[in-house]
């Protein structure tokens, strides 16, 4: 189904925009992780602890963030990274067909002997692998920084507890001592791996939306605001439904609602590695069990792949200006 001079036209295409995204998200999940070492975990906890009215509009409750995984955690759900991901994903996507149909290169194309299914399959392919790659690319960036880092703890004075009242007293009036110890130490990095899964399906999906938008429209640009638009409304309608009581019902209809990379890891934290990976159980604070979430998305993704095909195949193409 896959053509090798199509995979290679189509590799070249994409080298430049992958380095660029793939070395922005490694360096950025890097320093982010960096920059979670700089803040010390009491003043972080004080500072948070001001906004607690805002805690329905986070990805996961506020103490999770008291944790050193659950600071690294948020990686995930930084706007660099997800800008980084959908912009690999509408920029291959919408070039697949409207693209190509904007160059005037496509019938050119279509005139060896290659079929419009191999075509779209060996784009996906590549767009595919490029957006497993750079997802691999940010876990990688964590787990660089991670064991790389350091961090520095302030250890509790010793006290005395008084029996009757149940006061516990300092026994020391130095100034409290801190000890520096390997990041490693405190987040393990298998952690990530479910979250790197949910970037994934997130940017399968919308890699699949940008591909049906494509097969059925001839300009690239009209192909990329369709995309983005559909993209700001789901993101505006996943808001509103956080904001607002009356609108939660918004939450069961946007794509957004299926990303929980930090759920992830507050499962693990507290059930172990496997139960992100579960079908069947459903933990706390999360509708279904956590595996049907990604697999949802990738379902969309897989049924907006499918139309695209069906439409390209169908679709008369214009002729090239």
């Amino acid at each position: 189904m896959m053509n090798r001079v199509l995979l290679k036209k189509y590799i070249g295409q994409s080298s430049l925009l992958f380095f660029s995204c793939g070395l922005a998200l490694f360096a950025f999940s890097w320093i982010r992780v960096w920059v979670v070492s700089l803040i010390d975990m009491g003043q972080f906890q004080t500072i948070v602890e001001q906004f607690r009215e805002f805690e329905k509009f986070a990805p996961i409750e506020f103490d999770s963030l008291f944790t050193y995984p659950g600071r690294v955690g948020m990686t995930f759900d930084e706007p660099i990274v997800i800008l980084c991901i959908v912009i690999w994903c509408v920029a291959r996507g919408s070039d697949v067909i409207s693209g190509e149909l904007g160059r005037g290169t496509l019938e050119m194309v279509l005139s060896q002997p290659v079929s419009r299914t191999q075509l779209l399959v060996s784009h996906a392919a590549v767009s595919i692998l490029g957006l497993a790659l750079l997802c691999l690319l940010v876990w990688a960036g964590v787990g660089a920084g991670v064991y790389a880092t350091t961090v520095e703890e302030t250890l509790p004075p010793p006290t005395v507890r008084i029996p009757i009242v149940g006061i516990d007293l300092p026994l020391s009036v130095d100034d409290p001592q801190t000890q520096t110890l390997p990041l490693r130490d405190r987040v393990d990095v298998r952690v990530f791996a479910a979250s790197t899964f949910h970037l994934f399906a997130f940017g399968f999906f919308v890699l699949g939306l940008a591909t049906l938008f494509s097969s059925t429209d001839r300009y690239r640009w009209r192909t990329v605001g369709s995309t983005v638009a559909f993209y700001i409304l789901q993101m505006v309608m996943f808001g509103l439904g956080k904001a607002a009581e009356s609108l939660e019902y918004l939450l069961y209809i946007t794509f957004f609602s299926c990303y929980k990379p930090q759920k992830m890891s507050s499962i693990v934290a507290s059930e172990g590695l496997a139960a992100p990976w579960s079908l069947t159980h459903v933990y706390s604070n999360i509708w279904l069990p956590p595996m049907v979430y990604p697999l949802i998305l990738i379902g969309l993704g897989v049924v907006c792949f499918s139309l695209a095909t069906v439409c390209f195949n169908k679709r008369d193409l214009p002729a090239p200006l």
